[in-house]
């Protein structure tokens, strides 16, 4: 066993590593924490999150565990079986939250209370001032074994799941079946609700109650195109949605049989503000810039209708220009611009 004794000064090492393993267990327990309750992307994306910052935050537990042995008074036997101990908790930890929604949320127990508890015991062997108010006997008994419980329960469960059950693979199968079949359920209950939303639709209706179904990709655009093309109010309903700032989803305005001179200011207005996004500050820009390239036949259909939108498109074209960066961005720019009013 090494001769250790107590290092002199302020152990500015162990505070900074406790420091750090403070704000790592902060974001570590948030996900841990919020991966409960939620469906199972959100809870995948959440354990993920967190086994990331588990590594750190145990590989830092682990500084301070060196740092108790090299400046504070550790015992090797305890050092060496921690060296052990410390990696096995963190997959025990793991392995305590994979398995909580399964067998029970007081797993969870593991991943929470590892991290303080060993931050105790490193930072009680770094502390010798503190070996006299907490005896070497029952602190290593209360720590060592409250550790040893945490990682050897999860593992245990974990080795106990991996062992055939057939009963239990029988009510996971049902709950996958059942977990299917309300999947369907409400997938059909939307296509129904779907359908007859749809069927509602008429001349009465307005041209905004038709903007879910008129993307290309849409399995009623053409029978939504059709009914948009008979909607008596489409001018006006046209000119409000563009007030909304809704351009993007008004990429078929010009199959709407609608009057170029009613909406030509509106449009205009509505291009010039879908231009002034495609700015390098935001973070959208490129998609801001695609966008125009999807209005590119409303914007020849209305200049072919002698709607002077020179404006709108002198800025689209100097913000496409201004980011291009490809031959694509550059071809919207010069296409843009061969839509201006020849002087």
């Amino acid at each position: 066993m090494k001769d250790q004794t107590s290092s002199r000064g302020a152990p500015y090492g162990a505070i900074a590593l406790l420091a750090i393993s403070f704000l790592l267990y902060s974001g570590f327990l948030a996900n841990i924490l919020g991966s409960r309750g939620t469906d199972a992307a959100g809870r995948g994306m959440a354990l993920g999150f967190a086994a990331i910052i588990g590594i750190v935050l145990w590989l830092v537990l682990t500084g301070l565990f060196v740092l108790a042995w090299f400046n504070g008074r550790l015992p090797g036997w305890l050092a060496a079986v921690m060296l052990i101990v410390l990696p096995v908790s963190a997959i025990a930890a793991a392995a305590a939250a994979g398995l909580a929604e399964d067998h029970g949320w007081w797993l969870m127990t593991a991943p929470v209370a590892l991290p303080p508890l060993l931050a105790l015991l490193a930072l009680w062997g770094r502390l010798p001032a503190l070996h006299g108010i907490l005896p070497f006997g029952p602190t290593s008994a209360v720590l060592g074994g409250a550790i040893v419980t945490l990682t050897v329960v999860p593992l245990a469960m974990g080795w106990i799941a991996t062992m055939p059950n057939p009963e239990r693979d029988a009510r996971r199968a049902e709950q996958q079946k059942q977990y299917e079949q309300e999947r369907e359920r409400a997938a059909q209950q939307a296509r129904e609700e779907e359908e007859a939303r749809f069927a509602r639709l008429g001349p009465q209706s307005s041209l905004g109650d038709y903007l879910d179904f008129l993307p290309p990709g849409s399995t009623r655009h053409a029978e939504a195109l059709a009914g948009a093309r008979l909607v008596e109010s489409r001018n006006q309903d046209a000119v409000a949605l563009l007030h909304e700032g809704r351009l993007g989803a008004l990429e078929a305005l010009w199959q709407l049989d609608l009057d170029p001179a009613q909406i030509c200011e509106a449009y205009g207005a509505a291009l010039h503000a879908q231009a002034l996004k495609i700015d390098r500050s935001q973070s959208s820009y490129v998609s801001a810039a695609l966008d125009i390239e999807w209005q590119l036949a409303n914007m020849k259909w209305l200049a072919a209708s002698r709607c002077n939108l020179d404006q709108a498109l002198t800025v689209a074209e100097a913000r496409v220009r201004a980011i291009a960066d490809d031959v694509r961005l550059t071809g919207i720019a010069d296409q843009v611009a061969a839509l201006r009013t020849p002087k």
